[in-house]
């Protein structure tokens, strides 16, 4: 996704590393909509997150961040659901649903990515190992599979984790499982997906890796931290 300009309306400002797995929830929601940005690249491992130009622009020092004109904001689920409410096209609709009841099954499903990272992050500890010198912890991979359940138990018999329609749920809920897929050998893998919801998830996954765009938004930043993390490995 590059640059251009949406006419009638200011065109989103995009402050992020590829390589951060939030930022590339957002990347995704712009894909979907198929909203023209201009990328403001941000890196992480150079420190920029913290120089005074960018917290002039996020205080909290994090990506992403957005900026359209003089408004900004941070966090990455309250940047998809804004870049879908300021659309009114089809794919804004879907992505997001305006209808009560049906933005409230996307919102708490966007909170359950949060739960859903944190369990992953218990067995690959992905943080941990890039910036504090600690190792993953493959003896909590049964805590970090009770993920799987979590997001099957919504999937059921669906395409999508709410129903018959990709929305951002889709996108925040899955990108815990491609990060652990980057960074975990496939012995681990096919142990993980052995666990109970392993293969619905892992189908809902194929569906969602078959989208036109991921490959370009997600595939040079697997790859590029995956290559950071596994040189830190004893």
């Amino acid at each position: 996704m590059g640059s251009g300009s949406s006419s009638g309306r200011q065109e989103v400002e995009l402050y992020w590393d590829y390589r951060s797995p939030p930022a590339r929830c957002v990347h995704m929601t712009l894909a979907a909509l198929g909203e023209k940005f201009t990328p403001k690249p941000v890196d992480l491992f150079k420190g920029e997150h913290k120089k005074p130009e960018y917290l002039a622009i996020n205080p909290a020092g994090k990506v992403p961040a957005i900026k359209v004109g003089n408004f900004c904001l941070n966090e990455s689920k309250a940047i998809a659901c804004y870049l879908c409410n300021r659309s009114n096209t089809v794919a804004a609709k879907k992505l997001y649903p305006k209808g009560a009841q049906q933005r409230a099954e996307v919102d708490r499903l966007l909170l359950l990515s949060g739960d859903v990272m944190d369990l992953i992050q218990k067995q690959i500890a992905m943080f941990t190992v890039i910036f504090g010198g600690g190792q993953p912890k493959p003896e909590n991979m049964d805590e970090a599979a009770k993920s799987l359940k979590m997001v099957a138990d919504y999937l059921e018999n669906n395409n999508w984790v709410t129903g018959s329609t990709m929305t951002i749920a889709d996108i925040f809920c899955s990108n815990p499982f491609f990060l652990y897929d980057s960074l975990t050998t496939d012995e681990q893998q096919k142990e993980f997906y052995s666990h109970e919801g392993g293969s619905t998830v892992k189908a809902w996954m194929k569906r969602i890796r078959g989208l036109p765009y991921f490959d370009d938004v997600n595939e040079k930043g697997l790859e590029a931290i995956a290559s950071v993390y596994k040189t830190k490995l004893n």
